[in-house]
Parts: C-alpha cells; sequence; structure tokens
C-alpha cells in the first residue's frame, strides 16, 4: 500500500490562508452591506462569477459586481446577508455554499462598510439573474493572474474639492473579453488574488 501525499486544492488553500488571518474590519457603527466572493471549479481550475448590474437600477446600474447588497435587520449575521443576496441575485442555493472565510472589509465610496466572504459553489449549480442583474458570467482565476489583466491608476478624491488635496487612491481595474472590472469589485478580485 503505498501513501501518496494529499493534493491541497485551491479552496483549501484558500480557506487554511484565511484562517491564518484576522481580516481588518471597519467602524462597525457604519452602515454594513455584504458581498459573496463565490468560485466555481470548471475546466481543471477556478473561476470567479460575477454578476453585470441591471441598467435601470438607481446605483451603479450595469456595472460589474460579486452578489451582496446591505445587512437587513432580520439578518442574523453578515455571512447570512452575502448568502441571501446570493441567493436573491443569483439564485444560489445558501445551502451549496462552502464559506471558505472572509476578506478584508472595505469602505465603498457611499461610505457603507462592505463585508466580502469568498466561497465555493457546486459546478452544478444551476445560476439565474434575478431583478438587480442583467448578466450573470465567470472569469478563469488563471486569467485575472496574467500579465497585461491588472492595470492600476491613482485617482485624486475630488469629493471634497481642495480640502482633499493630497488624498488619492489606488484603483485596480482588470479586463476580460468585453467586460471592464473596477472599483470596489476589483479591490476584492485583488485581495483575494493577494491571499493566493
Amino acid at each position: 500500500m503505498s501513501l501518496q501525499p494529499e493534493v491541497e486544492t485551491l479552496p483549501d488553500r484558500i480557506a487554511s490562508r484565511l484562517a491564518l488571518r484576522a481580516p481588518r474590519r471597519l467602524d462597525g457603527t457604519l452602515r454594513g452591506a455584504a458581498v459573496l466572493v463565490p468560485l466555481v471549479q470548471r475546466d481543471g481550475g477556478y473561476e470567479v462569477v460575477l454578476t453585470r448590474r441591471a441598467s435601470d437600477l438607481r446605483r451603479q446600474p450595469g456595472d460589474i459586481a460579486f452578489p451582496g447588497g446591505m445587512i437587513d435587520p432580520e439578518d442574523p449575521t453578515e455571512l447570512a446577508a452575502a448568502l441571501r443576496e446570493g441567493r436573491e441575485e443569483i439564485g444560489l442555493d445558501p445551502a451549496g455554499v462552502r464559506v471558505l472565510g472572509q476578506l478584508d472589509d472595505r469602505l465603498t465610496v457611499q461610505g457603507f462598510r462592505l463585508i466580502p466572504f469568498v466561497g465555493v459553489i457546486p459546478p452544478a449549480a444551476v445560476l439565474r439573474a434575478g431583478p438587480e442583474v442583467d448578466e450573470i458570467f465567470e472569469v478563469p482565476l488563471r486569467n485575472l493572474s496574467l500579465p497585461g489583466c491588472e492595470t492600476t491608476e491613482v485617482q485624486r478624491d475630488r469629493r471634497f474639492g481642495d480640502r482633499a488635496a493630497g488624498i488619492s487612491r489606488v484603483v485596480f481595474r482588470y479586463r476580460y473579453r468585453d467586460y471592464d472590472i473596477w472599483g470596489l469589485t476589483a479591490r476584492l478580485i485583488r485581495d483575494l488574488l493577494d491571499v493566493l
């Protein structure tokens, strides 16, 4: 009987690395929103599941995003809110999600505290766009790591006019086929890639 070493899967690696660190948490008094960063195995690799928000929405119409939204008072936890939003936006069964852990909180331009969770969904999961979503698509993780896929730029914060002199931020952007992934969604992708 030969003993072969176990091969660590990508989800196992992500889960163990997230478990070794405490996610950076922002001020808990800020209004909270939660998102799910769903991964799915396809053809020997993993892909990130993303959405294109509906074009008739008041906030960020047509933007590329992860399933997520505001934490409701009825949500028992932040994770429960992310899973609920996954069900509402892409028809994801929360019972089928293997949650790997939590990334760092991020501040949205609207001043919300965004709490992101990473999870693996079954390859056979049937996803369907809810009313807030025009399209569901997948991007191979390996493509996001290719040279030239990611670009960064430094933007000056213009919300406060001259008072913001010297305040700037790095903005990440990924291009995949005809998709332009930028802003907080791109920042979360960078956070995930940093975990890897």
